[in-house]
């Protein structure tokens, strides 16, 4: 669609005496009170993210549907990846992620959503921040730890992992039952120990996590799966040693 034929369907209508006029336009609706700004707010979630911006035309500062030029702001349709939302590639293995780089885009897009820097704007626009803000931690929660990644590719996927999922590796269960005895016996003053059994419960978390990026490599989600439930065991571990180290 051309830009004249956009600028040509934003017209304001004048409707009966007493009432504001209407700005409209393709996908958006804003009704403009007196000294209000006639920038249009997105009445709906974006369905895809493009790089420039779709109320004035310039570029975007990120992957994000804010434009800090014109204040324009939309809120993002559920369906778009969290990599795609974080600037982050999902293919060809939507494991294996670079949290430095995760980080760097999450302070990015929190500089320009963040609902403090539109804390003066429109109503609707400060709901859309908030909205927008809440959607970008939750993708920095869910990318950020091995465990949260695999449990979110495991749902785009269709497979829903459950706080009751059980291990069936009996090995495992007995050297989790053994490490969660020894944290319980060290006693107060003896970090080292704690820090022993951690050293090798990263070691187990380490190999786990590269055989997940192996098994998502070639799709095949029921062993993955199965792989998650023991790393979430695992992660237990690394947490009461934590918990134990903070009450030393």
């Amino acid at each position: 669609m051309s830009r004249l034929w956009q600028l040509t369907r934003c017209s304001l209508l004048t409707s009966r005496a007493g009432h504001s006029p209407v700005c409209l336009r393709a996908g958006f609706h804003s009704v403009l009170q007196p000294n209000q700004s006639s920038r249009p707010v997105s009445t709906k979630h974006t369905m895809s993210l493009t790089k420039t911006c779709p109320s004035c035309g310039g570029l975007l500062p990120t992957r994000l549907p804010v434009c800090s030029s014109c204040n324009w702001i939309a809120g993002v349709h559920h369906s778009i990846p969290y990599h795609e939302l974080m600037g982050l590639p999902y293919s060809p293995n939507p494991f294996v992620v670079d949290t430095a780089l995760l980080k760097r885009r999450f302070l990015e897009a929190q500089r320009i959503c963040h609902p403090d820097a539109w804390a003066t704007k429109t109503e609707p626009e400060k709901r859309r921040a908030l909205e927008l803000s809440n959607t970008v931690n939750a993708a920095y929660k869910a990318l950020k730890s091995p465990l949260h990644r695999i449990e979110y590719i495991l749902k785009r996927n269709g497979i829903e992992t459950e706080e009751a999922d059980q291990l069936d590796d009996i090995e495992l269960i007995d050297e989790i039952m053994q490490a969660r005895e020894e944290i319980d016996s060290v006693q107060p003053g003896n970090p080292e120990r704690l820090h022993g059994l951690r050293d090798r419960n990263d070691a187990k978390m380490s190999q786990l996590i590269k055989t997940i990026e192996g098994l998502v490599a070639k799709g095949d989600w029921r062993e993955t799966k199965s792989a998650a439930v023991r790393l979430k065991y695992l992660d237990g571990i690394e947490q009461a040693i934590r918990r134990r180290l903070e009450d030393m």
